[in-house]
């Protein structure tokens, strides 16, 4: 079997594995005309044996060049998001490209597809805010000539694998970021912290939900599983979360949200709840979006805007400069504390 990682595999590559013609090729893989049952068991299976991916945008285009890059994010709901579109497009327009968003919803398979359309050829470089750490996307990524960076909001594993690579990644220190915000909160007295973790099973959260536990291990303040709320990573995420300690009558002295949106929920829990307990406690949350700022609340600024320029600009350096002729590039963003003053409400 041809190497397939630096190789683009052609419908030439495909005919003469299959000991056919390229127009039997097409023919079969377009369903067009009668083709021999054999014939095509042997062209299907020589597509699956060389991993082809056909040029869907090649059929219609007569240029190499689509003049656009595709933006996969993998929530619209928050607005650290936005941001990160308003430099993608920045730096693309500067480039005279368009860019393409597409919306995984943070889920593996939509993820998959965004490499599919790179590979389609119907985008010239991708640039994917994922959640998934798969061998199979990994495998994907490998199989790809035209350049893309990887950024999982959060410091990668890809960076310790040993494995070569062919993409480049962006990487958010958001284990500092925690771990800085809830030190905050230990250095002002406060040892009853509660924290709202996300969801399991989600690198980002688990690197973030590390760094709480070992700034409390720092600080001298006993880990309580009790006072840790594992939920969606949304507002509503957050506003269960204060259901949930309230419920119990666990009213923590100050709260750490793995996100900006939890703690606008969990204060809005706050709002409803009858005990004075409630009016006290102190957040700090991640992303310091604008609503943060409003409603006096510290948060982390993790630079969103930051990430995504950089990371489209190095779809451009690949583009320009070549596939091969750059190393793996690996930024790193590192995150800052925006303290404000707290009000009790």
């Amino acid at each position: 079997m041809p190497d397939s990682k630096r190789k683009k595999i052609t419908i030439y590559d495909v005919a003469k594995y299959a000991g056919v013609s390229p127009g039997t090729v097409s023919r079969t893989l377009n369903q067009i005309g009668y083709i021999k049952e054999d014939t095509r068991d042997k062209v299907l299976q020589a597509v699956e044996d060389l991993q082809y991916i056909p040029n869907v945008a090649g059929r219609t285009l007569k240029t190499t060049k689509t003049r656009m890059i595709c933006l996969a994010i993998p929530d619209t709901s928050n607005p650290i998001y936005f941001r990160m579109i308003e430099a993608t497009l920045e730096v693309a327009k500067r480039n005279k490209y368009s860019v393409l968003l597409f919306y995984t919803n943070g889920q593996e398979e939509e993820e998959l597809k965004a490499i599919r359309i790179l590979q389609e050829s119907t985008v010239d470089a991708l640039f994917l805010v994922h959640f998934s750490y798969s061998k199979q996307l990994r495998e994907m990524v490998s199989r790809c000539v035209q350049p893309i960076v990887l950024c999982g909001m959060c410091s990668h594993l890809w960076l310790y694998d040993g494995i070569e690579r062919n993409f480049d990644t962006i990487s958010i220190r958001v284990y500092d970021a925690v771990y800085s915000a809830t030190s905050y909160l230990i250095s002002k007295g406060y040892k009853k912290i509660a924290y709202l973790a996300g969801k399991r099973g989600i690198e980002v959260y688990r690197q973030r939900y590390e760094a709480y536990r070992q700034a409390l291990s720092d600080g001298g303040i006993p880990y309580n599983d009790d006072l840790v709320y594992w939920n969606s990573y949304d507002e509503s995420g957050g506003y269960a979360g204060g259901k949930h300690f309230f419920s119990k009558g666990i009213f923590p002295e100050a709260l750490c949200a793995s996100n900006d949106l939890q703690m606008i929920g969990f204060y809005r829990a706050c709002q409803e709840c009858p005990k004075e307990q409630a009016r006290h406690i102190e957040f700090v949350g991640v992303d310091n979006l604008e609503i943060s700022e409003l409603l006096n609340f510290s948060s982390v600024d993790i630079h969103e805007a930051e990430v995504g320029k950089n990371a489209t600009e190095l779809l451009f350096l690949r583009m320009n400069e070549g596939f091969e002729k750059l190393p793996p590039q690996d930024v790193f963003i590192n995150p800052k504390l925006v303290i404000r003053t707290h009000k009790v409400f």
